[in-house]
């Protein structure tokens, strides 16, 4: 394995940012930012709060009667889902044989979110099916 250095972690990083448009990166960098600074001030001592520790299933149930904590669920449910997404692109690109990955020219997240996209409308017709039964 070839080290790496913070130019060529630089280059990628900004080379993957090249793929998006203006408006996409502009709305994913101010939305991700605000999240998480709203998240880290909520924790900080800037704010009274109580830690409480969850010890079993019940303390979890009774977490989830407050809509704060629903509301972050989910928000964590749905980055699990794009981790997700994001590593399956990652194995269908690795799949497609002669060891390639995604990378600067093939990026995972274009694989993952536009290119599946009908996998996603299926997928949300499955879950819609589901509720109803």
């Amino acid at each position: 394995m070839s080290d790496v250095n913070i130019n060529d972690v630089t280059q990628a990083v900004l080379s993957a940012l090249q793929q998006m448009s203006k408006e996409e990166l502009n709305v994913t960098l101010r939305e991700a930012t605000q999240c998480i600074m709203c998240s880290l001030y909520g924790v900080s001592s800037n704010v009274k709060h109580e830690i409480k520790p969850i010890n079993g299933l019940g303390d979890i149930l009774r977490a989830l009667n407050d809509p704060y904590v629903r509301k972050g669920l989910g928000l964590i449910i749905e980055l699990l889902r794009s981790m997700g997404k994001c590593l399956d692109a990652a194995e269908k690109v690795r799949n497609m044989g002669d060891g390639a990955s995604c990378n600067i020219d093939v990026p995972c997240h274009i694989i993952a979110h536009r290119i599946m996209a009908s996998e996603l409308e299926l997928s949300v017709d499955e879950d819609k099916q589901r509720a109803k039964h």
